[in-house]
């Protein structure tokens, strides 16, 4: 009775999200091999009609870099490679190869740019490209600062670590990540992404869907490539003992550095026992959350890429752990004198995971707009005078401040926003 009463609480958060257009996806809620809740909610492929499931495959973007860090754990126990290795020793000529390790790539802090987040990544993403062709659009680049001195969040690291993973194994890295992490664990219905039966990724708005621009999966690569489902994400976390040693794993989990509060592992954030891999990616959010002490586990894959699969994974441990949460609610707009809107346009600067980006605000007729770079351009929807809501990677709201500042509350972080 006590699993059936957590399902429907369970079942009541999630459709009352989906409800309200903030979630069409898939979720799983496990403590150790047992699963509590298991659902899918809304359409894989809303033209068609084809509903989410269990089963249904999401890209899960940046969850990828927990698994590239797994198999570069498994060529250290095989003696192939250390972590502490230069990048020149398997990578020779890369530009401070010397100063870089693959430690450095796997907690971002190599210092190399995010190939992702420079200018013109979203004209081009759309394009085949080789990892070669990846590595020459960012390895003359300038380092942003001394390797090792502080972490800046890069998907870059991560492509030279895909290609360490092809040079050592000869295998491809979808195949290495096939033959030693997902035939071992039953993952069938998880790969590269872009295979059949993966859901379409979509953008909310207004109540609608729309489709997101195409995202060629080779622009992805060990940094984000990587589709699965809720069913093999529990067999993953099951799984990872029978992967890796004890020593490996305590590796992988760290955690190494710090930024914004919380310790980085290895591809993975570590506060307390919470142990999170999360992924955003074009038309797709995603996050799996281990709670250690309770051997919980929860993970939320969603098709579309503003859903509130933070705040939908946050209630859903709560409720498994006995704890308070919220059903969510209605957000109500209002209407904002269009020269009220002037006093928020302009450039901002923000740093997060390490990573500083800029966030453009505009003003459109009797709309404000807002651009981070490397996101669409979006609408910042009134909710007071001060306070807007937006829906980029996940959902948004940002308090505009007296002192010209921004606050943005992004899927459950704290980001503070200065004017240039």
């Amino acid at each position: 009775m006590l699993f059936s009463r957590l399902a429907r609480r369970m079942d009541a958060l999630v459709s009352a999200y989906t409800r309200l257009g903030r979630f069409s996806g898939a979720v799983l809620v496990a403590r150790g091999d047992r699963r509590l809740f298991a659902k899918g909610y809304g359409h894989a492929d809303h033209e068609h009609g084809a509903p989410n499931t269990p089963a249904t495959a999401f890209r899960i973007g940046s969850q990828t870099k927990t698994f590239t860090a797994i198999a570069i754990l498994q060529l250290q126990e095989q003696g192939r490679l250390r972590v502490t290795d230069p990048l020149a020793r398997h990578l020779p000529g890369y530009p401070h190869g010397e100063r870089i390790t693959l430690h450095h790539l796997l907690t971002n802090t190599s210092g190399i740019p995010d190939y992702v987040t420079t200018d013109g990544f979203t004209r081009v993403m759309g394009t085949p490209r080789t990892r070669r062709q990846l590595i020459d659009g960012f390895k003359d680049r300038p380092l942003l600062f001394e390797p090792g001195a502080r972490m800046s969040y890069s998907n870059s690291g991560w492509i030279l670590l895909g290609e360490v993973i092809e040079r050592l194994s000869g295998l491809t890295y979808g195949e290495y990540l096939r033959r030693n992490v997902l035939i071992p664990l039953a993952m069938q219905r998880s790969g590269l992404a872009g295979g059949a039966g993966t859901a379409v990724g979509y953008m909310s708005a207004d109540g609608g869907l729309t489709r997101t621009p195409y995202l060629d999966n080779s622009n992805q690569d060990a940094a984000g490539a990587l589709h699965s489902t809720v069913e093999d994400l529990h067999r993953w976390n099951r799984g990872l003992p029978r992967l890796l040693r004890r020593e490996s794993l305590a590796e992988l989990f760290g955690p190494h550095v710090e930024s914004d509060g919380t310790g980085y592992g290895y591809g993975c954030w570590v506060s307390g026992d919470r142990v999170e891999s999360a992924g955003g990616t074009i038309g797709f959010v995603s996050v799996s959350a281990r709670y250690r002490r309770d051997d919980l586990f929860v993970t939320v894959l969603s098709n579309i890429e503003n859903a509130a699969f933070s705040e939908i994974e946050s209630a859903l441990a709560a409720i498994a752990r006995g704890e308070p949460y919220e059903l969510p609610s209605r957000r109500l707009f209002v209407t904002v004198a269009p020269d009220l809107l002037d006093r928020y346009t302009g450039r901002y600067t923000m740093r997060y995971m390490g990573r500083t980006s800029t966030m453009d605000v505009t003003r459109e007729g009797e709309r404000l707009m807002v651009e981070v770079h490397g996101l669409v351009r979006t609408e910042l929807r009134p909710m007071s005078e001060t306070r807007f809501f937006a829906r980029m990677k996940g959902e948004v709201e940002l308090d505009f401040l007296a002192n010209g500042e921004v606050a943005l509350n992004w899927a459950g972080h704290e980001v503070t926003a200065r004017p240039v």
